[in-house]
């Protein structure tokens, strides 16, 4: 069954809905657990222990365990995504990224973004598709800045049509089909090799001789 793309995304961000200078305040706010930052740090084998160790972090001027920028990064563009992503055909790169402030557990964050730039004509061999340059950055519930970072991706154009775009699929190769006759006979002169070369086994014997004949009980 055939699914045309513009019946799963949104309807109002495409490429020719972006403008330079826009600005969006994303819609969630996400609150940051404990569990996903401790989770995360140690699955990535992170060993800064201000992430995981709270006996550690007490000792600090936060008094408390800090957040993985990873963890961090990743909730602010997620927020982002409905926006900015879901007609994304390919993330171009990730840059100048900051945090600002630390995040804690139980601190919420929200997502802002801004469009700084678009070429059409940089479409990374995507039809129907153009660049977008955005800015993101994202606050806690005091309104402070905890993260900043540019990002640009390629995105759909109203255009944009899956048709043509479908991956045949190759045959099955026949059950009990005979191997080409190259490489049966390489896989026989590879078996020759190996006979060839390997070592005869030493006669066995007790104070004899490997070529001497062993004597017959009566």
């Amino acid at each position: 069954m055939s699914i045309e793309a513009a019946a799963l995304t949104g309807s109002n961000n495409y490429f020719e809905d972006f403008s330079v200078g826009d600005v969006y305040k994303h819609a969630r706010g996400k609150t940051v657990e404990g569990l996903e930052n401790v989770l995360i740090t140690n699955l990535v084998l992170n060993t800064a222990q201000a992430h995981f160790n709270e006996h550690l972090a007490e000792s600090l001027p936060q008094k408390h365990r800090i957040t993985f920028g990873g963890v961090t990064a990743s909730i602010v563009i997620g927020l982002a995504m409905q926006d900015t992503g879901e007609n994304a055909l390919e993330e171009v790169g990730l840059d100048k990224v900051r945090f600002r402030v630390p995040v804690l557990h139980g601190d919420t964050l929200y997502a802002y973004s801004e469009v700084v730039a678009k070429d059409p004509a940089d479409t990374r061999g995507h039809r129907d598709a153009g660049l977008i340059h955005f800015r993101h950055w994202g606050v806690n519930q005091r309104g402070e800045t905890v993260f900043e970072g540019e990002r640009k991706v390629i995105i759909k154009k109203r255009a944009f049509s899956t048709a043509g775009l479908a991956i045949a699929e190759e045959a099955p190769a026949a059950s009990g089909a005979r191997r080409a006759p190259a490489a049966k006979a390489k896989a026989r002169a590879v078996k020759r090799a190996v006979k060839k070369a390997k070592p005869k086994p030493a006669a066995k014997g007790r104070g004899r001789s490997a070529g001497a004949r062993p004597k017959r009980r009566k």
